[in-house]
């Protein structure tokens, strides 16, 4: 089962939602998880670590014990789902991770790295903290907890940035990176460098997968009756684009898009042969 909250004030600005999830054992393995251009915090309650893969054809993995945070990603991230599982989760807005995980977020992209990396013993803390929480609504309450105590003092998202992702919002579909650079007042150069100091992303990428996730939410409906006008109404040239734009975002085809479930657009699932990730590839 999972549960979403959307965090109260100061918070709010930097996180876009908290959750937590229970659920038994999944029919597979592995699952694809696409991406969003944000980034996110995941922390295991019920098993020890965590597993990520490079991509479909690693079977060996990567094995974090305790949580992780997800960088800003333009490319989809596959993730093993072996077993029961008990976790909590914080999902940042675009341009938020910074005020609670520091400024190197461009470091981060496309990364999965240990939460313990960045916050120290406080990481291992809030697990254990967490894990002791009596029911889900306590949990999400605790977690809120914590992220107010960690929020540096006087943080606030960067305006012009502000400003830039919310033009980006306006219409994802036919968000460009020119109209919004102008707006701005700032050099091409200079502008990018301080939007992917605070998003992670350059603004290129960060429009690129807005227009993805825009799309992939009317695809969780079902599939169009008609492809090349989908393609146009997700802000593509043609229905060539669409696919080649599809394939390098979420490393599969359109046709073959199938999510999990409708409350979680962004997950795919992949074999449902188990896969043992090698003890040797803890980190």
């Amino acid at each position: 089962m999972l549960h979403q909250q959307v965090p109260a004030a100061p918070l709010s600005a930097f996180v876009a939602l908290l959750w937590t999830s229970e659920r038994g054992t999944l029919p597979h393995a592995r699952e694809r998880k696409l991406p969003t251009g944000c980034v996110d915090i995941v922390i295991p309650l019920l098993q020890p670590a965590i597993t990520r893969f490079a991509d479909e054809a690693d079977a060996v993995g990567q094995v974090f014990r305790g949580g992780v945070v997800q960088g800003a990603h333009d490319q989809a991230v596959v993730r093993g789902t072996g077993g029961p599982s008990c976790a909590v989760g914080v999902h940042f807005r675009p341009g938020g991770a910074a005020a609670l995980l520091g400024g190197a977020l461009a470091d981060l992209r496309n990364r999965t790295v240990a939460l313990d990396g960045l916050w120290g013993t406080d990481a291992d803390d809030l697990r254990d903290w967490l894990q002791h929480a009596p029911d889900a609504p306590e949990r999400l309450r605790r977690l809120e907890a914590f992220l107010v105590r960690r929020l540096r003092p006087g943080a606030a998202p960067d305006p012009l940035v502000a400003d830039a992702l919310a033009r980006f919002r306006q219409h994802p579909a036919l968000a460009t990176v020119s109209p919004v650079q102008r707006a701005s007042g700032l050099s091409p150069q200079a502008f990018t460098a301080r939007f992917e100091r605070a998003v992670g992303l350059t603004p290129k990428r960060f429009a690129r997968v807005q227009r993805f996730h825009s799309l992939v939410r009317r695809l969780a409906a079902g599939p169009p009756a008609d492809w090349a006008e989908a393609a146009l109404d997700a802000g593509y040239a043609d229905q060539p684009h669409l696919i080649r734009d599809f394939g390098r975002l979420a490393g599969i085809t359109p046709g073959a898009y199938r999510p999990v479930s409708a409350e979680q657009p962004e997950h795919v699932a992949l074999e449902k042969r188990p896969i043992q990730p090698r003890p040797a590839a803890l980190r």
